[in-house]
């Protein structure tokens, strides 16, 4: 009995492989597959530069319209104070080189 199932099991393992072996395997078309994928790059970097130039617009348009109105007189406020530290550091200056050559 099982010689006749290993006989079976032979014949049914034969005839998969040559009904597997028979069928055409088409060569893939790797020029056509780069190419695709190319286009497909660039089409998404056109998409996500063309966004990304649209979020920069409104930040920008929102930044003048709602933040530059409340931030202006801290950074005036901070330059004046900058200049003033500035000129009082070079109005010390001359006296501290005097001081240094004695």
């Amino acid at each position: 009995m099982s010689r006749l199932i290993a006989f079976a099991l032979v014949v049914t393992l034969q005839v998969c492989l040559a009904s597997c072996n028979s069928l055409p395997t088409p060569a893939p078309d790797n020029a056509g597959l780069l190419e695709r994928a190319k286009q497909a790059y660039r089409d998404t970097k056109t998409k996500v530069l063309n966004v990304g130039s649209t979020v920069a617009g409104f930040a920008g348009m929102y930044y003048e319209e709602h933040l530059k109105t409340k931030i202006d007189p801290y950074m005036e406020r901070a330059k004046d104070h900058a200049s003033s530290l500035w000129e009082r550091v070079k109005s010390r200056m001359p006296t501290f080189r005097s001081t240094q050559d004695q």
